[in-house]
């Protein structure tokens, strides 16, 4: 729901950029586990696209970013080697591919009704014209995977309304899963046209609520909405 770090949250998301983080993520959890030695050289951009099965201009995103966190150095003419002294194994590190979906599900059913308060306190004109436009998109959204990006859009618009950056940081880290393949896997079995309506007009009411500055609604309307995400994610 909520979606993805490292961008604006008001850029539509390029072609293939989930597949870079996806890329990212396993390259940057190979090194740390010592896959390659300090100073080695990694396979090319073609090599690592056709393992990966993304084009190569999708390798090459990834690998900027494996270089600004000080990963990996990149020399032209030479190749991709590990960086000499690169960090240690982060035990925080977030990994899209091992986060559990139920457990971010879980973890938002604690978090995400509290972000209510400080919302209906701080948000602006401008947050509710982005949050209308989120159901908007989600309104015409043809399948599931655009369906699914605009409810992320909607909840990263919720968090962004709280003027908190700890919030939207934990809340952008939480939407990391929707990275995870399990999650996709597991919203597109459970998605109908009739969910979809449902959730449209859950989001719909906690906008209201919102706007209304009504914090005891639109904690309650957030609550009931991520327990009936819950409910027909994983038939609880």
């Amino acid at each position: 729901m909520s979606e993805i770090l490292g961008r604006s949250p008001d850029a539509l998301p390029r072609r293939g950029r989930g597949d870079a983080e996806r890329v990212r993520a396993t390259v940057a959890r190979d090194l740390r586990a010592g896959r390659w030695r300090e100073g080695e050289k990694l396979p090319t951009e073609r090599e690592l696209g056709a393992q990966y099965g993304v084009a190569r201009n999708t390798v090459r995103r990834a690998l900027q970013s494996l270089e600004a966190e000080a990963l990996i150095v990149r020399h032209v003419g030479r190749g991709t080697f590990r960086a000499l002294g690169a960090p240690a194994p982060d035990p925080f590190a977030v990994d899209p591919e091992a986060l559990s979906p139920a457990d971010v599900v879980e973890c938002r059913l604690i978090f995400e009704p509290e972000l209510a308060t400080l919302a209906v306190a701080r948000a602006t004109a401008a947050d509710f014209e982005r949050m209308e436009a989120c159901l908007r998109g989600a309104g015409e959204a043809a399948d599931v995977t655009g369906f699914e990006h605009w409810d992320a859009r909607l909840h990263d618009a919720i968090a962004a309304a709280t003027r908190n950056h700890t919030v939207i940081a934990m809340a952008r880290a939480l939407a990391r899963v929707r990275l995870n393949a399990e999650w996709g896997k597991l919203k597109a079995r459970g998605m109908t046209e009739e969910r979809k309506a449902a959730l449209q007009e859950q989001h719909r009411a906690i906008v209201a609520a919102l706007r209304q500055r009504d914090r005891d609604e639109a904690r309650a309307l957030l609550r009931t909405h991520i327990l009936y995400v819950r409910a027909y994610m994983f038939g609880e």
